[in-house]
């Protein structure tokens, strides 16, 4: 197993904790190189165009945009719990998962979580709804199958999971998540993985 990689994280970004759980869930050992948001390193700068986490260094590797990152830390160790299934049409519903979330769910989850602290008023309108029909397409996959594709954990969880958390995260606890069991019970779940709790550590 690698245990010479480096990962340039910020603890709290979602983005940072796909690539944490992602290596914990491999037991591929990494070093953590944690950012200040506010005053990124002169190494980070360095690493990444847009200057942001996460970055991922394997030697002379230099991986970012976090659903890459996590392709290829389970490609580092494919045979070794697996993240990625093996069908073609399974790994484009892990892919497609993750696109969904990237450009769907989290902006929608934003708006709703910092609404006018960081939008105009007309980017808010309707975001609790809009959170609420992308619940409601996790549900009703949730009824069906205890994971989103297939009968094992996957990237599509990896992907997910930091994002879903975050509504779970919000005080007062919106009163909407209570009409979701499914989504809550996969909350839970993920959360009590050894992997997960770790990657949230730090």
């Amino acid at each position: 197993m690698p245990s010479s990689l480096t990962v340039y994280s910020y603890r709290r970004c979602p983005f940072a904790m796909r690539v944490r759980i992602a290596l914990n869930e491999k037991e591929i050992a990494f070093h953590i190189q944690e950012e200040d948001l506010n005053h990124f390193s002169e190494k980070l700068k360095a690493l990444h165009p847009e200057v942001k986490v996460p970055v991922l260094v394997d030697g002379e590797k230099i991986i970012y945009e976090s659903a890459i990152i996590t392709e290829y830390v389970n490609d580092l160790a494919p045979e070794h719990r697996p993240l990625m299934p093996s069908l073609p049409g399974e790994k484009a519903d892990v892919r497609l998962w993750t696109y969904w979330c990237n450009h769907h769910l989290k902006p929608a989850i934003d708006r709703f979580k910092y609404g006018a602290n960081r939008f105009s008023n007309l980017e808010c309108v309707g975001a609790e709804e809009k959170v609420k029909l992308h619940l409601i397409k996790l549900e009703d996959t949730l009824k069906k199958q205890d994971w989103l594709v297939g009968t094992n954990l996957t990237l599509a969880e990896v992907n997910l999971f930091p994002f879903v958390r975050q509504l779970f995260r919000i005080q007062p606890t919106p009163t909407f998540l209570k009409s979701f069991p499914f989504v809550t019970q996969w909350v839970e779940k993920i959360s009590a993985r050894p992997s997960v709790i770790t990657a949230l550590l730090k």
